[in-house]
């Protein structure tokens, strides 16, 4: 740990409205699962595997924010996850963001850098991390794994204070580039449930017995040089309760690729509610639904399309330094066109249980227990059963320091 404690020392960031913090999980994981992990290039749908119990140094998280004029500011995100990827250390995140000094009711945000798009309902901590479990959803986990928005994002909210209403309504609107290859690995290997995020410039590695062209997965790359969008409404009532639906597609050419991927063309819809209720206790839904396609075909579709759906219900309750949550999901993969030659068929359920609790101002401790029954097809082809069920249980240790 000496070299946290170097690393933690020598940042030397002025206080106030520039922040930096670093943070260091340790961990001890117990997995219970025939199957390899997705992280050793195997078909499992947890971070973690048997072969992988013990004591584990988790992900280092560096977090900068600061002003660079009065309506300006930037911030930076970067994880080790500590796996053996790419690079040591990379970036998950990397904004430019404006807003301007407010002049009516209307209040005007943009965005410039690579960012997650406002999708999620529970990854609202530093780092794009939950708030309630380690583990995200089966829905964010997939968003952290392949989709990013490397472009602009416009955000308007018409807020209520001022003018009767207890209640804000926006919208907001995306365009990027650099997210051709999503889609490829909820194909190959379908959803999963862990906290990995894939940084900026790092690699997936090859999921076992179905490589890549080049045994890994770089998935922020532009291959077919045509624009994404996103578009979505938020309506927020007296911070009670924060309803959110948003359509995003990368518009992708199925049938050009280069060297190493084609282009996916994938779309989803998002919807989720955050309900915050009497008693410090909090209620999320969300879902989201879509389908990928690739490869050439006659009405450009792609010949192989993959539809998908997961949805959540997670309940939390706060109390002093202790928060307990409890999340239930399900997912599903169907191949709607080419099964013959690649049948991505999936369905599983997972149910989450976290306790964690606040040490003290630097020490926070989680306990997670995870278990997660999944079909998922082709694990025939590696000689496998389809049919599987996997559960883990992490003791967590963190420490943050805020500067």
């Amino acid at each position: 740990m000496l070299w946290v404690s170097t690393l933690f020392t020598s940042a030397c960031w002025a206080s106030g409205p520039h922040e930096f913090t670093a943070q260091i999980d340790l961990r001890l994981t117990a997995a219970d699962s025939s199957l390899s992990s997705f992280r050793s290039g195997g078909l499992g749908l947890l971070r973690y595997d048997a072969s992988q119990n013990g004591a584990h140094i988790g992900p280092l998280l560096l977090d900068y924010s600061g002003p660079v004029t009065d309506t300006l500011r930037a911030s930076v995100t970067a994880f080790a996850t500590g796996d053996a990827d790419k690079n040591p250390i990379d970036l998950t995140e990397a904004i430019l963001e404006w807003r301007p000094v407010p002049v009516s009711l209307l209040r005007w945000r943009a965005r410039l850098g690579a960012f997650y798009p406002p999708v999620s309902m529970e990854n609202r901590g530093i780092g794009w991390q939950s708030l309630y479990t380690l583990s995200s959803s089966a829905i964010n986990t997939w968003i952290g794994e392949e989709v990013r928005a490397i472009g602009a994002e416009l955000n308007l909210t018409a807020t209520g204070a001022g003018s009767g209403r207890s209640f804000d309504i926006g919208g907001v609107v995306g365009v990027y580039g650099w997210n051709d290859p999503m889609g490829v690995l909820i194909q190959k290997r379908g959803w999963a449930i862990h906290d990995r995020q894939t940084a900026l410039f790092g690699r997936l590695p090859d999921i076992n017995g179905i490589p890549g062209a080049d045994g890994s997965y770089e998935l922020f790359r532009e291959i077919d040089h045509r624009i994404g969008y996103y578009g979505g409404l938020e309506f927020t009532y007296l911070d009670r309760v924060v309803a959110r639906a948003l359509h995003y597609d990368n518009r992708g050419d199925p049938a050009i690729h280069d060297s190493q991927e084609y282009a996916w063309l994938s779309r989803f819809n998002a919807y989720g509610v955050r309900i915050e209720l009497p008693g410090a206790w909090t209620l999320i839904a969300q879902r989201l639904d879509g389908d990928t396609s690739v490869g050439v075909s006659a009405d450009g579709r792609g010949n192989h399309i993959l539809a998908y759906w997961s949805d959540f219900l997670l309940v939390s309750k706060a109390f002093g330094r202790h928060r307990l949550s409890a999340r239930y999901e399900q997912f599903h993969t169907t191949t709607e066109r080419g099964a013959t030659r690649f049948d991505s068929h999936q369905d599983g359920e997972a149910l989450t249980l976290a306790y964690r609790m606040d040490l003290s101002d630097h020490w926070q401790m989680t306990v997670e227990g995870l278990r997660v029954n999944s079909t998922l097809r082709h694990r025939l082809r590696i000689g496998e059963l389809p049919n599987a069920v996997e559960s883990s249980l992490q003791l967590v240790a963190r420490y943050s320091l805020t500067l």
